[in-house]
């Protein structure tokens, strides 16, 4: 699928065995649904950097893209979890944002977090790295193609915009990455066979700087 288009493209990566089996003996823990905010830890900054790379050689991303925001995250018989249509809206910032068009300041886990304004949010992408083969059995990623291209959606309408554009199943391989516009719909459904899909998942900002300083910028 065409990345600008349809608001989603699945690429290999050919990152090594040894990096993607460190990233699961490390990001994830038997009890938890996902981390927030790990661009501190070696191996995510790391991978945050090579994928950036590899996008830029692609034409994916400029080479002065910046990673703002990692998380991670796995779907267990223990968090098998269903996540309604959504935009991907919210992000981190260093402080409690002041400026004009970024709203909805909040706080997580010490963390600042607001709704960057629809030029930011058209500008960012999201990078999801597959640590483990996902199938049509435990929840994959559901995307309604080239809903991004409206904007931010209020909450309403948004099962109008599914029913006009449809819905693509997300299937990936271990080491593949579904890149995503933040602003496409997407949803998952619970795992009908419950094992681990652990996705660590990257947000890059290709734009100027903005007015307000992100919590992270690698």
């Amino acid at each position: 699928m065409n990345l600008q288009e349809h608001g989603y493209s699945i690429l290999p990566t050919k990152i090594p065995g040894e990096t993607l089996n460190t990233l699961r003996d490390t990001l994830f823990q038997d009890d938890s649904a996902g981390e927030r905010c790990l661009l501190d830890h070696p191996t995510v900054r790391e991978i945050a950097l090579v994928l950036k790379r590899k996008l830029a050689s692609t034409g994916h991303l400029p080479s002065e893209a910046v990673a703002i925001q990692a998380i991670a995250f796995d779907k267990t018989p223990a968090t098998n979890w269903k996540v309604a249509w959504h935009q991907d809206l919210m992000f981190p910032f260093a402080c409690k944002v002041e400026t004009a068009n970024f709203d909805l300041p909040t706080l997580k886990q010490g963390v600042h977090y607001a709704r960057p304004p629809a030029s930011v949010l058209g500008q960012l992408l999201a990078v999801r790295l597959h640590l483990d083969n996902c199938d049509a059995t435990n929840g994959p990623l559901r995307i309604s193609p080239r809903t991004h291209h409206a904007g931010i959606l209020q909450t309403d309408t948004i099962p109008e915009h599914v029913a006009t554009h449809g819905e693509t199943i997300c299937l990936a391989k271990e080491g593949e990455v579904l890149l995503m516009r933040p602003l496409v719909l997407h949803a998952s459904s619970r795992a009908t066979e419950p094992k681990h899909r652990r996705i660590l998942h990257l947000v890059y900002h290709s734009g100027e700087p903005i007015q307000e300083p992100w919590h992270r910028a690698i």
